[in-house]
C-alpha cells in the first residue's frame, strides 16, 4: 500500500499483529512511519497488544478521574475552570491519537499525552498536571469544619 493511507495501513496492520498479549517489548515486526511520535499507539498495541492498549486506556481513565475528583473538590471557581480545560486538553489528545492510530479519526499529528515524543506537548502537559496538583494541595478542608471529609 502506497499513497495517503500508508501510514494508516501500516498503523492497524501494527495494532493487529499485535493480538492479544503482543509480540514483547522492542520486537515490532511491521514498519510504522514516525511511530515514536504520532503513531505511538500502535508501536504499544504490537509490543503489548490488546491488553496493553487497554491497560494505557485505562491509566489515562484513572488519570483523568482523578484530575475530575480535584475539580469537583475545590472551592474556587478559577481553579475549576484552569482544571476542566486541562482535563479537556488531556481527553481530547488521548481519544484523537488513539483514534487516529485505529482509523476511526484522520491523522492529525496530536501526541499522545506523557508517550509521544515532542517537547512542547509534553511541557505543556506538565504544566497542566501541575496546577492541578496545586489546586489539590491548596485546597484546604480542616478536621472541625462544616466539611464532610478530612484531609
Amino acid at each position: 500500500t502506497t499513497g495517503n493511507s500508508y501510514q494508516l495501513w501500516q498503523s492497524m496492520k501494527a495494532i493487529g499483529s499485535g493480538q492479544l498479549f503482543g509480540t514483547g517489548f522492542n520486537h515490532s515486526n511491521v514498519y510504522v512511519p514516525v511511530r515514536e511520535s504520532d503513531m505511538i499507539f500502535s508501536v504499544i498495541g504490537e509490543n503489548f497488544g490488546f491488553i496493553g492498549g487497554c491497560i494505557l486506556i485505562f491509566i489515562y481513565l484513572l488519570l483523568i478521574f482523578q484530575m475530575i475528583q480535584v475539580t469537583f473538590d475545590t472551592r474556587n471557581e478559577f481553579y475549576a475552570y484552569i482544571s476542566t480545560g486541562v482535563i479537556m486538553m488531556i481527553l481530547f489528545h488521548v481519544f484523537e491519537n488513539i483514534g487516529m492510530s485505529i482509523g476511526l479519526l484522520p491523522l492529525t499529528g496530536i501526541p499522545l499525552p506523557f508517550i509521544s515524543q515532542g517537547g512542547s506537548a509534553l511541557i505543556a502537559n506538565m504544566i497542566g498536571i501541575g496546577l492541578i496538583m496545586s489546586m489539590r494541595y491548596h485546597n484546604k478542608s480542616y478536621m472541625f469544619s462544616s466539611s464532610k471529609e478530612f484531609r
